[in-house]
Parts: C-alpha cells; sequence; structure tokens
C-alpha cells in the first residue's frame, strides 16, 4: 500500500478547504446551488411589497382608502387574495372605478355607447340621485354615498371572501316617489363587489407570478452572486 507524501497530503486538504464563488463553481455546482436556494427571494415575509405596495397605490388613485390585502399561496386549495377598504372619494371612484358618470353625462352619452341592461339601470338610478333630496334647496351628490368593501369571511382570503357594502344618508323620500330604491342599493352593491371582486382575483395573479420570478434560476443567481455567498466544490454554502 502506498502512503501520500506530504505534498500530496497539503495539496488536497487546502482543496477540500477552498471555497467558491458563485461564477467559479462548475455547471453542475452551481446547478445543485440554485436547487437548493431556490426560496432565498421568498423566504421572508416582505417579498411581495413591491406588488402590494403597487396595489394600494393604484387603489388609493381611485378613491380608496384605509386598504388591508390579505393572502395566502400559492399551491392550495382556497389559497388566493382579497382585500378591504373605504372608499374617501366617491366621485372618483364611481367614474374611474365603476365607469358611472354624472347626470349630465348620462344624458350627453345618448347612443354613442353601448351598455348593458343592468348597467342602463344603474345609471338611470345613479342619474336620479342628482334630483333626490332633502328639500328642493338641497340635492344628494354621490359623496352622500358610503361606499366599502368588506371582510365576510375571515376563514379565507380568497376574492370570495369580501363583498361591497353601501350607504346612504337618510332621504325624506315622499310616499309618491315610485322609484326602486331597493333595486339602486342591489345593484350598486352588486357592482361594487364583483369589482371588488375582479381586482382581488388580479392582484393574486400578480402575487403569484412575482413569487415565481423571483425563484426563477436567475433571479436565485443574481441574489448568490449579490450577496457574495461561498460556496464548497459541490456547490453547498458555507
Amino acid at each position: 500500500m502506498s502512503l501520500k507524501n506530504f505534498k500530496q497530503f497539503l495539496l488536497e486538504s487546502e482543496e477540500e478547504d477552498k471555497t467558491y464563488s458563485f461564477q467559479e463553481l462548475s455547471p453542475e455546482a452551481k446547478e445543485n446551488a440554485i436547487e437548493q436556494n431556490r426560496d432565498i427571494n421568498t423566504d421572508h415575509n416582505d417579498w411581495h411589497d413591491p406588488i402590494i405596495e403597487g396595489f394600494e397605490e393604484d387603489m388609493k388613485k381611485l378613491g380608496l382608502d384605509d386598504i388591508e390585502v390579505r393572502y395566502t399561496g400559492f399551491y392550495s386549495q382556497g389559497d388566493g387574495a382579497s382585500f378591504t377598504a373605504k372608499v374617501v372619494d366617491t366621485d372618483t371612484f364611481l367614474r374611474d372605478a365603476l365607469d358611472i358618470k354624472s347626470s349630465t353625462e348620462f344624458i350627453d352619452m345618448g347612443e354613442e355607447k353601448e351598455t348593458s341592461k343592468e348597467e342602463d339601470d344603474l345609471r338611470q338610478l345613479m342619474g336620479d340621485l342628482r334630483n333626490v333630496g332633502y328639500d328642493t334647496r338641497k340635492k344628494l351628490e354621490p359623496e352622500d354615498l358610503y361606499l366599502s368593501i368588506v371582510e365576510v369571511y375571515s376563514r379565507y382570503s380568497h376574492e370570495m371572501s369580501i363583498e361591497g357594502d353601501v350607504e346612504m344618508e337618510d332621504l325624506d323620500i315622499d310616499e309618491d316617489d315610485d322609484r326602486d330604491w331597493d333595486k339602486f342599493y342591489n345593484e350598486m352593491e352588486s357592482m361594487l363587489t364583483d369589482w371588488a371582486r375582479e381586482e382581488s382575483k388580479e392582484l393574486y395573479s400578480r402575487l403569484y407570478k412575482y413569487y415565481e420570478e423571483l425563484q426563477e434560476d436567475a433571479e436565485v443567481a443574481e441574489t448568490l452572486i449579490a450577496n457574495d455567498y461561498e460556496f464548497d466544490a459541490e456547490g453547498n454554502i458555507i
């Protein structure tokens, strides 16, 4: 049996103790390093901040505030995203989110834009708000509507766990007023609920897409390089 000479022993010891940057690793070791650290960009609680903050900014532009986002994800039944909020700028929200215009604009639209029967009914009722008031001197404006997105199922975070809530200033409605105010409430809440749930689904889609992107090979490798991690020859972080 041959014995290793001292020089060979030192060389092998140095090789065992040697560390490598990610760029210095072999292709196989790089693959191992990436796979072992697949979650490096998503194993902290604030990875989602760019998506959530962007969503909140978009909602505020539409007239919402007190926005609270919840989500669970991403590979289990019942996963999803939702949010609660209050509408603080009703006119902006009605115009830019629900696409409901003022009564004057209803008239100006004429037949240039095709709308569904539900939209036509709601527009007519919304237009009626301009002609309803406590007396002849005060007209009810959209700002007298109180709109919010509320949670109805706390057990889940998906879009079906929220719905729209509509309240309105007390009206001294004449008994001869034959307008269907129950229909107005129901249609307004339905439109608000549909809008909020669609926004929730879009938010979840954005979160999921961003989560997947952060776990792609290139993103993981970039993080390993940027943080100057050191590896052994097999690609294990030392």
